[in-house]
């Protein structure tokens, strides 16, 4: 096998939580053109057909699962569709998060309870349930990846409960990967500040001044925002054959920020 062929997913099938729009939809366009099926999760019907047709214009197969990982329940159905619509599970995406529906960013001394415990449960509380529904499904092993944040290393002004979700993810990984090795690996990947629309609305960024401006205010070294496929390339290694020696790491792709 090539060192190039290690980075494939032939034969893989991907469950991708928040894969509707940004980084979950470029995963999801990444892992297809690598050769995987997968299943994508998001709160829009509309939005995961979209990307639905992109995947099987690459010739993979695409399950949509149009349900809100934070209900009650809704774990367990998640999972179970994705392996009755794939035949198997052998990766999962925890990529679903945010602000808990809301686009202001509050400090920990304006966070009100409600927002605060919306933010943790779609941040932290549905990597952990999502894993432990998926898990078990995963029969040849696999690998899991969760999604953190830079913001869960180095705090910026940003949402003091996604702040708080995603330093404890990291801390989460970690727990998750002894506990299901050697079977699956679990890692995690901790991206800076990517061009996505969760990220232009809360911000207000309308131009390309002020993704620039953005970047060197964040003291983002190559001087430009991150793009859904910087997030995806380090997926595909962390999913794949090429990654099978790394497990219990979140690795930070945030351009030196």
């Amino acid at each position: 096998m090539s060192i190039l062929d290690r980075f494939r997913l032939d034969g893989q099938a991907a469950l991708i939580t928040g894969g509707g729009a940004g980084i979950g939809a470029g995963i999801a366009r990444a892992f297809a053109e690598a050769g995987a099926d997968v299943a994508i999760v998001a709160r829009s019907a509309a939005a995961l057909e979209s990307v639905k047709a992109d995947v099987e214009a690459l010739g993979r197969k695409c399950v949509v699962i149009p349900l809100d990982v934070t209900q009650r329940g809704a774990p367990k159905a998640i999972a179970e569709a994705a392996l009755a619509g794939l035949g198997r599970v052998t990766i999962l995406v925890n990529n679903v998060g945010g602000l808990g529906g809301t686009d202001v960013i509050h400090g920990a001394m304006d966070m009100p309870e409600d927002v605060f415990r919306d933010q943790i449960d779609v941040n932290l509380t549905s990597v952990l349930l999502m894993t432990q529904a998926a898990a078990p499904l995963m029969a040849d092993g696999g690998s899991i990846i969760n999604m953190s944040s830079i913001m869960g290393f180095k705090p910026a002004g940003g949402s003091a409960g996604y702040i708080a979700a995603k330093a404890a993810m990291n801390n989460l990984t970690v727990m998750q990967a002894q506990e299901l090795a050697p079977r699956i690996r679990v890692n995690g990947i901790a991206p800076g500040p990517i061009l996505t629309e969760a990220l232009k609305g809360p911000l207000n960024l309308k131009t390309e001044e002020d993704y620039t401006r953005l970047a060197k205010e964040w003291g983002v070294w190559v001087e430009r925002l991150g793009t859904p496929e910087d997030v995806a390339a380090m997926s595909v290694l962390l999913a794949s054959k090429a990654g099978t020696f790394i497990t219990g790491q979140t690795f930070i792709v945030a351009g030196g920020m």
